[in-house]
């Protein structure tokens, strides 16, 4: 719709043409006139159709309104001396028109302004359309309407945590449906009321979260149509994951060199969104390992680390920020083992009891012997 006041040549003609009679001292107030394009059931209007601004307190059955076009699809003319749509009568600035199109609504308004001349393009829908009227050029009944609606001004306004609405408008009564996705795709019902200016409610979404939407209105005919792709974003924090720290353990806490120490520590993932996070132990500040877990939401897992030192001290551990401490000590000496005294060696066997008898009669029987040998020896000498 484009607006431009009046010239004064204009509004000259019109005051002269269409004021009513009135007392000397009055002035009447100049009309609104209208001109534009006209389409029926989506097709220009042919020639002779009617146009008429209706309202309270608006004229009709009066020059210029109603107004029956002369051309295809064009009722008025921009011409400042052509004909127009004139709505004139006891009307305050501001009043509502409603414009019919042989006698049925087009459902579209405008403001009254006194003096004003407004292009506006009119369209209206009717079920059964009434045979053309005849003209110079001849014609012939409407054809089918195979034209889906136009689609514009798509909107989504009032965005909450949960919810939006969508509006669009058509050119043409539609229904009104909308298809939207993040992931999977769904559909809102079917309002099968055919409107203009299109409205939907959609709930139960998720906070902080983009959604894919497009609108999508049929006309009477069926005829369908599907508008370009459209973002919008649902209020919220996004969904995180939130990490805590607790229950450091350091086991044991005093230890010889070279024996091994155990540090666990609990992770607990208190946000709303899976995620992962690294675990770093620190042995006296120097990064000792690192570990990385992965939690879904409200889950925790224990983590450990195993370290020996080959150094007598105390050191001192943190991990994420927990912290604690252990002992090494020197290794202590080894026991000195008992002196174990040699064995004894087994004593001899005690001396069997001497038999005498035996031991005489041995020593007789030698003595025997030399006694004979000296005398056989004698003799033998002399």
């Amino acid at each position: 719709m484009r607006t431009k006041v009046i010239t004064l040549a204009t509004g000259a003609l019109l005051l002269m043409l269409w004021a009513t009679p009135v007392h000397a001292q009055e002035i009447p107030p100049l009309p609104h006139a209208f001109y534009g394009t006209v389409e029926i059931n989506d097709s220009p209007a042919p020639s002779g159709t009617e146009v008429e601004a209706r309202g309270e307190g608006i004229r009709t059955d009066i020059q210029g309104n109603p107004i029956v076009t002369t051309a295809a699809g064009v009722y008025g003319s921009p011409d400042p001396m052509g004909p127009k749509l004139i709505v004139q009568g006891d009307l305050l600035d501001g009043a509502t028109i409603t414009f019919y199109v042989n006698g049925v609504s087009t459902e579209q308004t405008a403001e009254w302004h006194s003096g004003e001349v407004t292009e506006l393009d009119l369209t209206v829908t009717i079920p059964t359309p009434p045979p053309t009227p005849p003209s110079p050029g001849g014609g012939g009944p409407m054809p089918p309407d195979t034209i889906p609606p136009r689609i514009s001004d798509v909107s989504a306004a009032n965005i909450t945590e949960t919810s939006v609405d969508i509006t669009w408008k058509t050119h043409e009564k539609s229904d009104s449906q909308v298809e939207y996705w993040s992931s999977p795709g769904n559909f809102s019902p079917l309002d099968p009321e055919r409107v203009i200016e299109h409205f939907v409610h959609l709930s139960d979404l998720t906070p902080a979260t983009t959604y894919h939407y497009r609108v999508i209105s049929a006309d009477r005919a069926d005829n369908l149509t599907v508008s370009d792709e459209y973002t919008f974003t649902t209020l919220g924090a996004v969904p995180a994951a939130v990490f805590t720290s607790s229950n450091l353990s350091i086991s044991p806490s005093e230890v010889n060199i070279g024996e091994t120490v155990t540090i666990s520590i609990l992770i607990t993932n208190a946000g709303d969104a899976a995620g992962s996070y690294e675990v770093t132990l620190k042995i006296n500040g120097v990064v000792e390992a690192t570990k990385e877990v992965t939690l879904g939401p409200g889950t925790s897992q224990e983590v450990t680390f195993s370290t020996a030192r080959d150094v007598a001290g105390s050191y001192t551990v943190d991990v994420n920020g927990l912290s604690g401490s252990f002992t090494v000590k020197e290794k202590p000496a080894p026991p000195t083992p008992p002196v174990t005294p040699a064995p004894l060696a087994p004593l001899p066997p005690p001396a069997a009891a001497l038999n005498w008898p035996v031991i005489w009669g041995i020593t007789g029987g030698v003595i025997a012997g030399l006694v004979i040998y000296w005398v056989v020896r004698r003799k033998k000498r002399a």
